[in-house]
């Protein structure tokens, strides 16, 4: 059997991504480590996994605590492609917004997505932000099944928000 993603990423490390001095005085941002920048701009999050998907739209049963509740209420795929495709690709990009805010150089992203005409740029954005990007299909899915990961591994420092986000 072979390794994972993150078993391959375990001895890759970033020039002073683990040099660490005690917080004192502010400093200049060209003397500090990587890490030290990535403190202070709020990115400490170090793996950001993501298996959203949107609950069903509730059309009927109000009254009824168990349909009603969102925290309950489960999504399964509509069976129309597009929309399921869609709604997937909207779910990303929330989850790489929160990414681009909070992972720290180094870190590594998944994100579940249905397969379709978005999921092309959506690679993109990530290649634009990350080192290596890879598509996984899990043995466990079905065939027939449009279900896939995206698996991005060491965010690259210091890259744009309109470098990711343009389009």
């Amino acid at each position: 059997m072979g390794r994972g993603y993150v078993e391959m990423e375990r001895h890759a490390h970033l020039d002073g991504s683990e040099a660490g001095e005690a917080q004192g005085p502010a400093k200049d941002p060209e003397k500090m480590t990587q890490k030290e920048r990535d403190d202070a701009e709020g990115m400490v999050v170090d793996v950001v996994l993501s298996d959203m998907s949107a609950p069903w739209e509730q059309t009927t049963g109000m009254w009824i605590r168990s349909v009603s509740d969102p925290y309950y209420r489960m999504m399964n795929t509509s069976g129309m492609p597009f929309r399921d495709h869609a709604g997937s690709m909207d779910l990303c990009m929330a989850a790489l917004t929160f990414c681009y805010d909070t992972l720290r150089t180094g870190g590594h992203f998944l994100c579940k997505y249905y397969q379709g005409a978005e999921d092309k740029t959506f690679e993109m954005r990530l290649k634009r932000l990350f080192e290596k990007v890879y598509r996984e299909k899990p043995e466990s899915s079905r065939s027939e099944s449009k279900e896939a990961y995206f698996v991005a591994l060491r965010r690259k420092p210091d890259v744009l928000r309109e470098t990711v986000f343009k389009d």
